[in-house]
Order: structure tokens, then C-alpha cells, then sequence
């Protein structure tokens, strides 16, 4: 996985997990800098598009982690 969107996709899950809690407002900066940073490196991307592919991206992943089993199945 590219390193920029890994990095998108982590802060956008620290949000997302942090809605409503004491790091909220300063999580969400940390994930506006970090879309601000990508858009100024790539000028041809809208802000709108990045954010749905981070989106897509994000929950392709989330269901990726939630699928994973926790523990290894016994050897036969």
C-alpha cells in the first residue's frame, strides 16, 4: 500500500474512533493537515476525490482488520 494513503487511511481511522472524546478536535487537524499535504503534492486531485478514495480506501481496510482471524486454528 502506498505510504501516503496508509498514513490518510490510520488518521482517518484515529477520527473516527476518537468522535466525541477529549482528542477529537486535535485528531481531526492532524487528518485535515495530512489531506492538505497530499493535495498540495498532487494538483490534478480535488479535495472532494481524495477524500472518497480515502473513504473507500479506509473502509476496504477496516473490513480487511475486522475479518482477520485472532487466533491461529490448531494444527492438524
Amino acid at each position: 500500500m502506498n505510504p501516503e494513503l496508509e498514513a490518510l487511511i490510520l488518521a482517518l481511522d484515529a477520527v473516527i474512533e476518537a468522535r466525541g472524546g477529549d482528542d477529537a478536535e486535535r485528531l481531526e487537524a492532524i487528518y485535515q493537515a495530512k489531506l492538505d499535504t497530499t493535495l498540495a503534492r498532487r494538483p490534478d486531485v480535488s479535495r472532494e476525490r481524495l477524500v472518497r478514495a480515502v473513504d473507500l480506501a479506509h473502509r476496504k481496510w477496516r473490513h480487511a482488520v475486522d475479518e482477520k482471524p485472532t487466533s491461529m486454528p490448531p494444527k492438524a
